[in-house]
């Protein structure tokens, strides 16, 4: 009670000094302790200014009233238990600007659609999945990530190729950053209520978000953090190492897949990897950067691989890749690479499997790290010119045919199998091959030497 009118008096006292201050400046009024000395005119003009000022302050706080009467509205009890998009949009609506989420690793969490977003960086931004190269330096230049706010205070982004302003508030789970709420001004410019209400929406939409499985990624368990932080170069602790073996049930013999799918937005590849939880052979699964990447024991690889081509999987994955078998936690960051690197080396030889294996393609990198290129040329096996120019002039297919039986295994049925030919054409292929070129095909040096030799043409082009 003592509390609350000492506060009053307190107000009473600026509220006195105020007037006193307003009388004595702008309307020459000469005012003492108990008396106001002032003519009627200017006395006039100051009644009518109180009441105007009186008259903005009653639309200010009818207009504040609406504007929380809105937002109760929007953020109602058991929010949290509500579809999230459907949530966003009803935010977007009070706000009357176009809304964007994104992790902070700059991807795409969700987005506004009734309230389009019409900056055209932000709608390819959008598409894309993840956030311009511009605007992922404007934000680290302002907040570097050793020094990101503690709270959600509302704070203007600019950069360079877009001329839209973005209102920004980290979003927080239990004290913990979990990524960015935009707002875009769509050319309308920024309101004092988006200021003043923006934060406390970071905060509502962070919880809400903690509610919708498909978002999980973005409140990381602590073996997908130490997993992360392992293939960002950081080296473990001794209770993170025993957390990831007890969780991978190391040691073992292990592959690295890694997943890429149709999808844009961190929203889609959560659902992705959702549903390969469901693949009993799998050990863990996470995601990093723009890929899935799930874990699994070698003894599993045939049941896995057959249940990645059996399952509706293939309408929502673009292509795998897996990794040689590895053995230690140490070998992750390593094979990881290797395993990306299946992509790259895939499009270059202009293959479209579905599953990528690196086994196949670690002799492809090796000449890819090759600093001259034509050097690689003084390699191949005399015979393959040989069998080249064989091809060229009688039209026949004897090249195809060495490569089948190679990647067959030098197995003549499942060879004939692959070249969709008959048994003893396969075998007349094999015995002019061996005619023209003098090469014993049951010698394996041989037949490694020209393995390599196809595989050194095959990736000159």
């Amino acid at each position: 009670m003592r509390r609350a009118q000492s506060h009053y008096n307190d107000t009473m006292d600026y509220e006195s000094n105020e007037m006193r201050e307003l009388l004595t400046t702008q309307y020459d009024a000469t005012v003492s302790e108990n008396q106001i000395q002032i003519s009627p005119e200017q006395l006039e003009n100051y009644v009518q200014a109180m009441a105007q000022m009186l008259l903005a302050d009653q639309k200010k706080e009818e207009t504040q009233t609406t504007y929380e009467d809105t937002y109760r509205s929007v953020f109602a009890p058991l929010y949290e238990s509500a579809d999230f998009h459907t949530l966003l949009e009803k935010t977007a609506r009070f706000m009357e600007r176009s809304i964007v989420l994104i992790d902070l690793g700059f991807h795409v969490i969700d987005y506004s659609r009734e309230v389009k977003v019409t900056d055209a960086l932000w709608t390819s931004i959008i598409h894309r999945g993840y956030c311009s190269y511009e605007f992922i330096t404007a934000i680290n230049e302002m907040l570097p990530a050793d020094r990101l706010p503690k709270t959600p205070e509302a704070f203007t982004v600019t950069c360079p190729v877009s001329d839209e302003i973005k209102l920004c508030s980290l979003l927080f789970y239990k004290k913990h950053p979990i990524g960015y709420v935009i707002l875009l001004d769509n050319k309308k410019g920024i309101l004092p209520y988006h200021q003043q209400f923006l934060p406390r929406i970071s905060k509502k939409l962070a919880k809400a978000l903690r509610y919708h499985e498909e978002y999980s990624d973005l409140f990381t368990s602590a073996t997908t953090e130490i997993l992360t932080n392992l293939l960002g170069g950081n080296t473990l602790e001794d209770d993170e190492y025993l957390l990831l073996s007890k969780t991978l049930q190391m040691p073992g013999t292990f592959r690295m897949y890694l997943i890429r799918g149709h999808y844009n937005t961190v929203h889609d590849a959560s659902y992705l990897r959702n549903q390969l939880h469901n693949f009993p052979q799998l050990q863990y699964v996470f995601i990093y950067h723009n890929y899935i990447i799930a874990i699994a024991r070698t003894e599993k690889d045939a049941e896995l691989r057959q249940a990645f081509l059996a399952t509706s999987l293939r309408e929502q994955v673009y292509d795998i890749a897996c990794s040689n078998v590895f053995f230690r936690i140490e070998d992750i960051p390593a094979q990881y690479r290797h395993t990306k690197a299946s992509f790259a080396l895939a499009g270059k030889l202009g293959r479209h499997e579905f599953l990528h294996s690196w086994e196949e393609y670690e002799f492809y990198q090796v000449l890819n790290d090759c600093k001259d290129k034509n050097e690689l040329l003084c390699y191949v096996h005399p015979a393959v010119y040989t069998l080249m120019d064989y091809d060229n002039t009688k039209d026949g297919q004897l090249l195809p045919t060495l490569k089948s039986y190679i990647r067959c295994g030098l197995r003549i049925k499942d060879t004939a199998a692959a070249l969709y030919v008959h048994r003893n054409t396969l075998t007349y292929r094999l015995k002019k091959i061996t005619e023209l070129t003098g090469i014993d095909l049951d010698d394996i040096s041989e037949i490694v030497r020209l393995d390599r030799s196809v595989k050194i043409l095959e990736f000159m082009g």
